[in-house]
Parts: structure tokens; C-alpha cells; sequence
């Protein structure tokens, strides 16, 4: 057994360990240049089947096995090198094994789930062909991705062996070969994260260190070595080689990514990921909340940092005018028809151009992302009815309910419509009322969003079908969803759905 100690002449030995597409290929050969040390990019053999069985409990004898093949292989890398480690990512099982044979330090690399289900299709379609090959669609293969399956038979193919798959006492049993490759692909992060969580748990926690790979820098790969006792890692050098994305398809000449980046996924690609991984990325600390759990860090920048000036919000009032129009015509038919409506909130408001006046005798509160903006109204807009707040309302409950919600031209930029809805339904106490600027798409099942990286936003087109389902399910009644021409002519429909909201008993109807 290797002892480690403060001395100078131990030996250390250490396991790199992730699900794969985590960047532990990336971390290793960085690692690598260490003046003191060497690490390797998965050795052989490296347990492709031995894991498989030892996470189904069919593996008898897992230290004997590790005898027979990784401990003769580190011990001999220890007598050659200061600090030796490997990487693989198949040990999962056998991390306390590894521990109680060699004392070996552990680092554990975790990556936003999202990120690797679209890494590991894209490996599949332009690489190997070969990420759980028992799923009935085939994908969108290369000419390079065909030919490296036609070559390495199913039966031959240890490494997509080695992946989970789900036990005949599993719910997923039965769905498991109905299910699409990137669900599968969930379904494996998910597994073989929550699995070295608990192996590692079983070891002293000095003995391991966690690094995000999501958005590594300089600093954390530095921390890792210096916990690995690794020296002589340059700063420049590390940068470098981040900027390089090892063994991403870039950098292994096959082109830029294909599969959609998260962002832009549409709401059944969200919803089936979040089927198979929620509980996995809450732990892992990628959900915090469930409402912006699909808001990207930059998310509003652009209106954090930049504002129109007040020509610009009036020219897009006007632009949509008639829109408006009917909203206040609106209300004032409810309020013929017996409805109490006094309070009105304005998501989205800007400077508050148009509302403020055709509402001045309500109580009508402006909310915005932008601080300029708010600040501005804040200063100009003299009405002691009236309100404005810098909130993203989503996440931070308003300070009270309205009569009615209302959103013009808003939810379209939103990172999540289903959070949207739900919390325009949490804040009123009598109707919602919204515009879709993008236009009508009536028989679209799903929402489909588009990331702007020049303005930190979501362009979306909103599915009528899955606006009526979502609100029927939140208890809303009385809800049209209609097209509404305009004088547009890129955009000869816009959306507008209005809806009642749900009845609450006391205790209900305040945050």
C-alpha cells in the first residue's frame, strides 16, 4: 500500500473521474504538464465491462480485480513519478477500493447536465456512432460516425457496454427502449453522477475535490493541482490550453457543434431532460430554483446595461398600437360588465409609454428589467397611483396581487413561458392578459426558443396549443387565444391570450 505523508519522497497516486463529455480529457492533459507528475489519459484495461457489472451488483470480487489490473499499473507509474494519476471514466464503482489499496486522492469533474447530453449526441452523430446503440433512432451520422460503427461490432463495443442502463425493478425498465438518445443520454449523467456522489461519501473528504468544468477557469485548475500537489503548471500555459477545448470536436477536426446548445432547445427537449435529470442537477447545484432553472447567467444583460431613450419606446408603442388599444378597450368592457378592476401590472413596461396615461386613474405598477428604465419612471412619471419596480418577477414575487396582469410584447424574450405563465397566474386575483409579438403559431406542440447572444435574450415562438394546456392545468377558465392581425407585414398575426384566473381561498391570495 502507497502511504501518503507530508514527505517530499511519498509517492502519490490520484484518479481524475467524471461521466464522460465532462472535460476530464481537457483536465488530464493539463495536469499532464505538471514539472512533477504525469497523468494519463485512460490506460488499459479500463473496466469497461468490470463497471457495468459491479454497478448491477454482479461483480463478486472487486479488489481482486483492481489487483489484476489498475494496482499494478499505478504502483509502477508511482516508482517512475512524484505524482502519478490516471483518468477514466468506468471507476466509479471502485473508488473505495481504489482508496483503502492506494490511499489515492480523487478528483471529481462535474459538468451542467444540458451541456454534456448535447456533447455526447453531437460524439455520437459526428464521431463514433456508438452512444447506446440500441436506440431505435439511429441519429444523424456522419459518414466518419458510420464507418467507426460499421467497424466496431455491438457485441465488441465494451465502452457503450459500460454505460447504465435501467434494472427490471426500475420505472424506466419498460419505457427504456421507447426513449430517445438524448433522453438515454440524461439518464446517464444523471446515473453516473449521483454514483460517484455516493462512492465518493464513503471516503474522508480530504481525500477528493470537486471542479465545475461548466465554466472552469485558470484559478480552479490551478487549486486542483495544487490539492494534487502538482507543481510547475504555468498560468499562461493553462489558459492556453483551456482556449484550445481538448478533445472537444474542434479540436479533434471535425467541425463545430450540430445537436442545439441547451438555450436552444425547445420546451419538449426541456421537459424530457428535466424528466430524467432535475434531481441530479439540483444536487449538483446547476437548479437552484425552479423557476429559473432554464435563465442563462447572461439573461437581461443587454437591458441591465443598455435602455432606449424615450423616442424609441414611443415609436414602439406606436408601432403596436392597436394592440394596446384593444387591452384598455378591454378593461373597460369588463368593468361595463360588473369586473372590478383596479389594479393593473405591467410586465415588461419600459418607460411606461402609453399605459401611463390610458391608466392613470388605476392603480397601475410598471415592472422592468431594465434599472435605467425603472429609475427613469421613477423620476418622470409623478402619478401617486402609480409604481414602478426593477424586478425579474419570475423569481421575486411582486409585493402584492392585481386584478389583472398584464404583458404586451414581453413573454416572447422570456427564458422560460411556462415559468412566465405561472407566475403572471400566482400574481393575479382576476385575469391575465397577454400579447405574442412573434406571431401565431397555432399548430405548433411545443415552444421554440431561439438565444440571442448580442442581446442576452430568448426570440420565441409560443405554441397556442401548449399556452391553452398550461393554463387549463393552473385552473384558469374563460381563456381565448386568438390570432390578431396587424399592419406588419413580416408579421401579418400576433398572439393574444387572455385568460380568468383561478379563485383562491384567504391564505392564497398574499406572498
Amino acid at each position: 500500500m502507497i502511504q501518503l505523508s507530508s514527505s517530499t519522497n511519498t509517492k502519490r497516486a490520484f484518479f481524475v473521474v467524471s461521466c464522460a463529455r465532462s472535460g476530464s480529457t481537457s483536465l488530464t492533459r493539463i495536469l499532464d504538464t505538471a514539472s512533477n507528475g504525469r497523468c494519463v489519459v485512460e490506460p488499459m484495461p479500463n473496466l469497461n465491462i468490470e463497471t457495468r457489472l459491479a454497478m448491477e451488483s454482479r461483480l463478486s470480487d472487486p479488489k481482486k480485480i483492481l489487483e489484476s489490473t489498475v494496482i499494478p499499473r499505478v504502483r509502477a507509474g508511482c516508482e517512475k513519478y512524484a505524482v502519478y494519476g490516471e483518468k477514466d471514466v468506468t471507476f466509479g464503482p471502485f473508488i473505495p477500493y481504489l482508496y483503502e489499496m492506494l490511499e489515492s486522492k480523487f478528483v471529481f469533474i462535474k459538468r451542467d447536465g444540458r451541456d454534456v447530453v448535447r456533447s455526447l449526441i453531437d460524439w455520437h452523430e459526428r464521431m463514433f456512432g456508438s452512444i447506446y446503440r440500441e436506440c431505435y433512432d439511429a441519429g444523424n451520422l456522419s459518414s466518419r460516425a458510420i464507418s467507426s460503427a460499421a467497424n466496431l461490432p455491438v457485441h465488441l463495443d465494451t465502452s457503450d457496454y459500460s454505460r447504465p442502463r435501467p434494472l427490471p425493478e426500475s420505472t424506466l425498465f419498460e419505457e427504456w427502449e421507447y426513449l430517445t438518445r438524448e433522453e438515454m443520454s440524461a439518464y446517464y449523467w444523471s446515473t453516473i453522477n449521483n454514483l460517484y456522489l455516493e462512492q465518493l461519501a464513503k471516503i474522508p473528504q480530504e481525500a477528493w475535490i470537486e471542479i465545475d468544468y461548466t465554466r472552469t477557469t485558470v484559478e480552479e485548475i490551478l487549486r486542483v493541482a495544487d490539492f494534487l500537489q502538482l507543481t510547475g503548471l504555468e498560468r499562461g500555459q493553462v489558459q492556453t490550453m483551456l482556449d484550445m477545448r481538448i478533445n472537444s470536436l474542434e479540436e479533434r477536426n471535425q467541425g463545430s457543434n450540430r445537436y442545439p446548445d441547451w438555450k436552444h432547445w425547445d420546451s419538449g427537449q426541456r421537459d424530457r431532460f428535466d424528466k430524467l435529470a432535475t434531481k441530479t442537477m439540483e444536487r449538483l447545484g446547476y437548479y437552484d430554483n425552479e423557476s429559473s432553472r432554464w435563465k442563462p447567467i447572461d439573461y437581461g444583460r443587454f437591458w441591465h446595461e443598455q435602455s432606449g431613450d424615450i423616442e424609441w419606446y414611443q415609436w414602439m408603442y406606436d408601432s403596436r398600437y392597436q394592440m394596446h388599444k384593444d387591452l384598455v378597450d378591454w378593461i373597460h368592457q369588463q368593468e361595463s360588465k360588473g369586473e372590478s378592476i383596479q389594479s393593473v401590472v405591467d410586465l415588461g413596461c419600459g418607460l411606461g409609454v402609453g399605459y401611463s396615461d390610458d391608466l392613470a386613474d388605476y392603480h397601475y405598477v410598471g415592472v422592468d428589467l431594465s434599472p435605467d428604465s425603472i429609475q427613469w419612471c421613477q423620476q418622470n412619471r409623478h402619478n401617486p397611483n402609480h409604481a414602478y419596480l426593477c424586478v425579474d418577477f419570475i423569481t421575486e414575487p411582486l409585493p402584492e396581487q392585481y386584478d389583472l396582469v398584464m404583458s404586451s410584447g414581453t413573454i416572447d424574450n422570456i427564458y422560460d413561458v411556462e415559468a412566465y405563465l405561472k407566475a403572471m397566474v400566482r400574481a393575479s386575483t382576476g385575469w391575465i392578459y397577454f400579447t405574442c409579438y412573434r406571431g401565431w403559431f397555432p399548430d405548433q406542440e411545443e415552444h421554440h426558443y431561439t438565444w440571442s447572444d448580442e442581446h442576452q435574450c430568448f426570440y420565441t415562438d409560443i405554441s397556442a396549443r401548449q399556452v391553452r394546456a398550461t393554463l387549463e392545468n393552473l385552473g384558469c377558465s374563460e381563456i381565448i387565444i386568438e390570432p390578431v392581425r396587424t399592419s406588419n407585414q413580416d408579421i401579418r398575426y400576433e398572439t393574444r391570450v387572455i385568460a380568468r384566473v383561478p379563485e383562491r381561498t384567504g391564505h392564497e391570495t398574499h406572498h
